[in-house]
């Protein structure tokens, strides 16, 4: 007898249960990445739940005199809300932050866009030539993403460590889930941005995100358009 695909892998991934489990088991992560980049690891941040979490996490960890470069790909097309966050959490952390925006050209490409699709798609081409502008710029041979296997399911064969052609991606936070992110923010007073009070779950570019639906799943309140293409955006090095 054959098991269903999906639940295989499911299997294959040891049960954790604890929330202290799961954060001892990020620790270890962290702690390998460590070893090998010290400091020249960077932290990929949105400003979102989940990598804001694991940015306390590592602050955690290595004490706030650790000046681990904070990577935010500013592509202009984020709340208003989340940039106030973004600027309010850098100066109550005194953030090793570098922003990354797009070239003027870039941004105009954007602006020529004429369907949602296309304005969709194009928004995640733009996260992607600035992360690997940002790797190459700021010579990065790691970052750490707090990507989670049961947020999307093309990142369900995600791995912890995942190896790029000019730099490696560590995925502490694979082994969570929603539930642990919201346990560890309200356990340990983590800030987050006000939207999530509003019925967001998962944050993208304005246009594209709304309130998740009733019953929906996490990235129910997130464009279609990118979700049906993610594996193809993946390959290209989305997150």
């Amino acid at each position: 007898m054959k098991l269903n695909k999906n639940k295989n892998k499911k299997m294959k991934k040891k049960l954790i249960t604890s929330l202290s489990k799961k954060i001892a088991k990020s620790r270890e992560k962290l702690n390998e990445a460590f070893k090998a980049h010290g400091e020249q690891m960077a932290i990929f941040w949105t400003g979102g739940k989940d990598s804001t979490v694991l940015l306390h996490l590592i602050r955690e960890m290595f004490g706030a005199k650790a000046k681990f470069p904070v990577l935010f790909l500013d592509t202009g097309l984020d709340f208003e809300e989340v940039y106030n966050f973004i600027e309010r959490t850098n100066r109550m952390w005194n953030l090793n932050l570098i922003t990354i925006k797009p070239s003027k050209k870039l941004a105009s490409e954007y602006k020529k866009q004429k369907t949602k699709r296309d304005r969709v798609t194009f928004a995640s081409m733009m996260k992607i030539i600035l992360l690997k502008q940002a790797v190459k710029e700021h010579k990065l041979p790691a970052l750490v993403i707090g990507i989670r296997w049961d947020e999307h399911k093309e990142r369900i064969d995600e791995k912890y460590f995942s190896k790029r052609e000019d730099h490696i991606r560590i995925h502490p936070l694979l082994h969570w889930t929603e539930e642990d992110i919201w346990e560890y923010i309200h356990s340990k007073n983590v800030p987050y941005i006000s939207l999530y009070d509003l019925g967001y779950r998962s944050l993208g570019e304005k246009e594209f995100t709304k309130p998740a639906k009733s019953g929906g799943d996490e990235r129910s309140g997130r464009a279609k358009d990118r979700e049906v293409i993610m594996k193809r955006l993946r390959a290209l090095g989305y997150f």
